[in-house]
């Protein structure tokens, strides 16, 4: 027989070997457990007083000697059923550890107009099609040809790994957002935030004025909140 089922739930190869053997000779002494198992005396020792904490091996005395039998095999749910009670009791303290893993927060700064390109691509690099890309307002001076030349790139770029990309900007950069391709753009009459951009769990604040900066910031919680408050003011915003 393959022992390989009883390994699996959790007893040594010795264990499961000396659980076969007295189940085939039924009670006996250590003596035949050994003559029938082929197993060194010490491996026997351990492993039947192993098997007895675990409740799958009993005993009883006649005189001064043992003699040992092992339970039924349908009392051996009764161990796994053990086992699994015993996770379930520890199972609230390993989600609370990934939950903690899981809030990690991580944070990058970026600096000058090739600092920002970068960090924005950064932002998509592991999105995948199907994705949401929100972000306010890229308030940049339409005369910089640069970042206007980076922005064309990019919405091919977005557009290419399928990422479903929606702006709000302040009215006055309608112009400048109507030449722009593959964006669904809304324009609030009301103040927004500026300079964001939000995509899987990742978010970039950043300004570009005389000495460029941007922060990328990784974090469940923050991106929750702004995604939240991006939606809310879309759906607020008429086209």
């Amino acid at each position: 027989m393959d022992i390989s089922i009883l390994e699996e739930l959790g007893l040594s190869k010795g264990e499961a070997k000396l659980y076969l053997t007295l189940l085939q000779i039924g009670e006996s002494k250590v003596g035949g457990i050994i003559g029938k198992s082929n197993m060194a005396s010490s491996a026997v020792h351990n492993s039947v007083n192993s098997l007895i904490n675990k409740g799958i091996v009993s005993y009883i005395k006649k005189g001064k000697i043992k003699f040992y039998q092992a339970v039924p095999p349908k009392q051996l749910i009764e161990f796994i059923e053990g086992k699994k009670k015993r996770f379930l009791e520890v199972l609230p303290e390993l989600e609370a550890k990934q939950n903690l893993s899981k809030d990690k927060q991580e944070a990058e700064i970026f600096k000058g107009i090739k600092g920002i390109t970068s960090m924005l691509n950064i932002l998509i690099e592991n999105t995948k099609k199907g994705d949401e890309y929100f972000f306010f307002t890229i308030d940049v001076d339409e005369k910089n040809k640069e970042v206007q030349e980076f922005f064309e790139t990019y919405d091919i770029k977005r557009k290419s790994k399928g990422l479903i990309t929606k702006g709000l900007a302040q009215k006055e950069l309608k112009k400048l957002f109507e030449k722009r391709k593959f964006v669904e753009m809304k324009y609030p009459d009301f103040p927004i935030p500026s300079n964001i951009s939000i995509c899987g769990n990742r978010m970039a604040f950043f300004s570009w004025g005389e000495k460029p900066v941007g922060c990328l910031i990784e974090s469940d919680q923050l991106v929750k909140k702004y995604k939240e408050l991006f939606i809310e003011t879309w759906k607020m915003t008429k086209k």
